[in-house]
């Protein structure tokens, strides 16, 4: 159960699988015959987006809007919620110039809009469509 403010959701784990680890065997064909076995750990999505709690997360939302802020909380079906988090959208009544909105206070973002999650990101690079405001 993640309570953070006036939200609060319940993550079921049975869903969540940890540490699954899988074996990959390597071997060579001639006299000398050598197995080589590696222990790939698997990490499922949602156990990457709850190691990112409490740091910073770069989020591009559908459509052309970036997201910036401190991961607080997320429940099953990301939807997401953050502090300190800052805006880059463009702005029609601009002719689309993208406009930086630093938000006040913690907010929630519906999972069906998010598109990528980048956590410890920190922001559109340089050469990036938000970057150009």
């Amino acid at each position: 159960r993640i309570s953070v403010g006036a939200f609060c959701w319940s993550r079921t784990s049975s869903r969540r699988q940890t540490n699954k680890q899988n074996s990959i065997t390597h071997t060579h064909t001639s006299s000398n015959t050598h197995t080589h076995t590696t222990m790939a750990t698997r990490i499922l999505p949602l156990e990457l987006i709850d190691k990112a709690i409490g740091s910073q997360i770069w989020i591009l939302m559908r459509g052309q809007t970036e997201i910036v802020g401190t991961l607080r909380g997320f429940d099953d079906y990301v939807n997401l919620v953050l502090d300190d988090a800052v805006e880059y959208a463009p702005d029609p009544r601009e002719g689309g110039r993208i406009v930086k909105t630093e938000l006040q206070s913690e907010i929630l973002l519906n999972g069906n809009h998010v598109a990528v999650l980048v956590p410890g990101g920190s922001g559109p690079p340089e050469d990036s469509m938000a970057a150009t405001s």
